[in-house]
């Protein structure tokens, strides 16, 4: 039993590596628009301990096409320039944070459930205890038919900067209702937190496939600043 374990163990670990390298290389390939970078203002917690708050949001289009979203979220009526406006999206592609800093995310999820190939990361990985916190509730796993994308942030294995892997299952609202367009009007808002090392550049992305084409890893999720994006730690 116990060698069962190391073997199983071991394997998980190969496939998570052959997941993050093969979507690097992925996204490396894929085309590009060109967001501007959220920088995040930190502060000082009660144990010493600097912490920055970021606030995300994913849309399952853009939200400046929704006349009803607008009118309640103004900061999002206009369009960004030559993007895709009927993809799935998160609010804010491109993230600075600073090094040896607690840094908090707040993610609202405008988006149905989606599939989760690969149940390994239902589980949060990398993040402070080990838990995500989903409408306020703690999680250490979240039901696999209430994710609906990840963020998971990682980058290929370098002597140059310090090696970051988080990883934390987004979820949906399943019993929400939605606007004519058809954004839900009672969001999920899932929560974690975690450390960052010293400085170094970062991918993030969406490991569920919420895409277009056959197997949905096309459009959104093979276009940087979409379903993935940068995280700079400085």
């Amino acid at each position: 039993p116990t060698s069962s374990r190391k073997y199983f163990g071991a394997l998980g670990f190969i496939v998570l590596v052959a997941v993050i390298v093969a979507s690097a290389i992925f996204l490396v390939h894929g085309l590009a628009r060109l967001p501007g970078t959220v920088s995040a203002n930190g502060a000082v917690g009660a144990n010493g301990v600097p912490t920055v708050t970021i606030h995300e949001s994913i849309f399952p289009f853009a939200p400046c096409t929704d006349p009803a979203f607008v009118k309640t979220h103004p900061q999002y009526a206009q369009c960004p320039a030559g993007d895709n406006t009927a993809w799935v999206t998160y609010s804010e592609p491109s993230l600075s944070v600073p090094a040896h800093t607690k840094v908090t995310m707040i993610i609202t999820n405008y988006v149905h459930p989606n599939v989760l190939h690969n149940n390994f990361f239902l589980q949060p990985q990398g993040v402070i205890g080990n838990v995500v916190y989903v409408n306020g509730h703690a999680e250490k796993q979240v039901d696999s038919t209430l994710i609906s994308h990840t963020f998971t942030i990682h980058a290929i294995v370098s002597t140059s900067q310090d090696w970051l892997l988080v990883s934390a299952p987004i979820a949906a609202n399943p019993f929400s209702s939605h606007d004519a367009a058809g954004m839900a009007l009672q969001p999920a808002v899932t929560s974690f937190s975690f450390m960052t090392n010293g400085p170094g550049e970062y991918i993030w992305q969406c490991i569920a496939p919420c895409g277009t084409g056959t197997l949905g890893t096309s459009g959104p999720m093979s276009t940087k600043g979409f379903m993935s994006g940068d995280v700079f730690v400085r």
